[in-house]
């Protein structure tokens, strides 16, 4: 629309995650050296996070454009998934075909893919995008994949990208095990006023334009955009498009102004605030929860998960206590039925008894003989017990 206006040969700040725009700034340098090493060193995990729209994910896809031939890349964008479904994916994402009818068939699968590939002298790495939203047991899968390995080195390279909330999940004490498996960590920020300026420079070079933003204009991006490149994105394409409307060869400061204002400002009010939330400390989640149950910190499935494992308990309790308490009451029952054939009434214990009748008015109950008492069920039931 406006690039040939003003002399590019395509939009610079598109908001598509594009590599070859892909600005390395010192600690984007920093965080694909960590990632390369990761990578080629097979050490194990490494986790990448920084906040939206500070460049994760475009990093991801250069590390996948300049792989080498060796390397067996995957990679999850669709993290919103439970535990059963994430073997589904990784089987599909790595091309591994087939009809398995349950999890121990699929599991087979990719463990003997796993091996296959290390048997061609293939590095398999599974890159995972948004990692923060994969639930605990989603992430404890992973884990469990990550155990098949060599005397020296896992065959499978696992690296998760996320983020900040990834980083609260890691420190969860349920997921204490994959945290100590994290070999390298980087967390990524947004840019200072001085790198925001590069980078908007060096996206319209990449463009093949030079001079388009003034010094003002640049101080007032970053006023808006705090550094974030998405951010940066989103209103430099915006003010193109109006500069390019309203004929306007060089884009200042008060003309930000105007754009920004024009659009009612940034529609981020309520997403910084979920983001805060999704950021805050994990609520303690059960060690003990439901197989197939969806890792979340929502209370509500934390409590019902905790509700299920103690009636769970509380069954196996009764259940147990039932089976030591079944002999007791059998020998009791048995010792109630001899008793009544062993107390028969005699003949002089009926003539006792009619005296005792008859007389209701002088003899009470308590003065007869212990013999010939009136003996209930539960006395009985008791004394049998005692003995």
């Amino acid at each position: 629309m406006y690039e040939n206006f003003y002399g590019l040969k395509e939009r610079p700040f598109n908001l598509l995650p594009d590599p070859g725009f892909l600005y390395l700034s010192p600690q984007h340098k920093l965080a694909r050296a960590y990632l390369e090493y990761g990578v080629n060193q097979r050490v194990g995990f490494v986790v990448l996070t920084g906040e939206v729209g500070t460049g994760k994910t475009t990093l991801i896809k250069s590390l996948l454009k300049s792989r080498e031939r060796n390397q067996r890349l995957g990679v999850l964008y669709q993290t919103s998934v439970g535990a059963e479904d994430l073997l589904d994916l990784l089987l599909k994402e790595f091309g591994v075909r087939g009809h398995f009818g349950n999890r121990v068939a699929r599991l087979a699968a990719f463990n003997q893919f796993l091996l296959s590939a290390y048997a061609r002298g293939e590095h398999v790495t599974l890159m995972v995008d948004e990692a923060q939203n994969l639930g605990p047991e989603a992430l404890e899968e992973l884990r469990l994949l990550s155990n098949l390995q060599t005397e020296k080195e896992p065959l499978l390279q696992v690296i998760l990208v996320g983020q900040p909330g990834l980083r609260d999940r890691l420190r969860h004490p349920a997921l204490r095990q994959l945290a100590q498996r994290v070999s390298v960590h980087y967390h990524l920020t947004p840019l200072n006023l001085q790198e925001t300026k590069e980078y908007v420079n060096f996206r319209l070079a990449r463009a093949g334009g030079s001079g388009i933003f003034t010094e003002s204009a640049l101080d007032r991006l970053y006023e808006y955009t705090r550094g974030v490149p998405r951010r940066l994105n989103a209103w430099c394409d915006l003010a193109l498009v109006a500069g390019f409307a309203e004929g306007r060869q060089e884009i200042d400061g008060e003309f930000i102004d105007t754009v920004i204002a024009a659009q009612g400002g940034s529609l981020e009010g309520e997403e910084e605030k979920g983001e805060a939330i999704a950021g805050a400390e994990p609520v303690a989640l059960p060690e003990a929860a439901r197989p197939g149950m969806q890792g979340t910190d929502n209370g509500l499935q934390i409590a019902v998960a905790e509700m299920s494992t103690r009636l769970t308990r509380l069954e196996g309790l009764v259940v147990e206590m039932v089976s030591q308490l079944m002999p007791v009451l059998t020998q009791a029952l048995t010792h109630m039925a001899a008793e009544r054939i062993d107390l028969q009434p005699q003949e002089d214990s009926e003539l006792s008894l009619n005296a005792v009748e008859t007389d209701e008015k002088s003899t009470s109950v308590e003065a007869l003989p212990p013999q010939l008492k009136p003996r209930s069920c539960w006395h009985r039931l008791w004394a049998s017990l005692r003995g």
